[in-house]
C-alpha cells in the first residue's frame, strides 16, 4: 500500500444548511397581522398609544410587540382570520333542455 503524506478527510465538509421559509396558504394562516407606524413621542405621551390599541381592540385586533424602526415605532398587531363563508352551491344543476 503506498504512504500517504497528507491526510484526506473522510467526508465532503457540510454545506450550511439553507433557510427554509414554509408556505402556508391564506386558508391555513390562523392571524392575518397589521402594523402602525408611531413616533417615539406618540408612543410614550400616554395617551395616542392607549387611544390607538382601544379602537384597534374594537374592531378584533390584539397588540403583538412594538418594534423599534429608527425614530419611529412599528406597532404590530394580529386578530384571528375570519372565515371567507361565500356562498357555493353545492351538487349538480339540471341539464338545460
Amino acid at each position: 500500500m503506498p504512504k500517504r503524506l497528507e491526510e484526506e478527510p473522510d467526508e465532503a465538509p457540510e454545506a450550511p444548511p439553507a433557510a427554509v421559509i414554509p408556505s402556508v396558504p391564506p386558508e391555513g394562516q390562523e392571524h392575518e397581522y397589521r402594523t402602525e407606524i408611531m413616533t417615539a413621542e406618540q408612543v410614550l405621551d400616554g395617551t395616542t398609544l392607549p387611544e390607538q390599541l382601544t379602537k384597534a381592540a374594537a374592531e378584533g385586533w390584539e397588540l403583538v410587540d412594538i418594534i423599534a424602526a429608527g425614530e419611529r415605532h412599528a406597532v404590530l398587531l394580529r386578530r384571528a382570520r375570519r372565515a371567507n363563508r361565500a356562498h357555493h352551491p353545492v351538487g349538480f344543476t339540471p341539464p338545460v333542455r
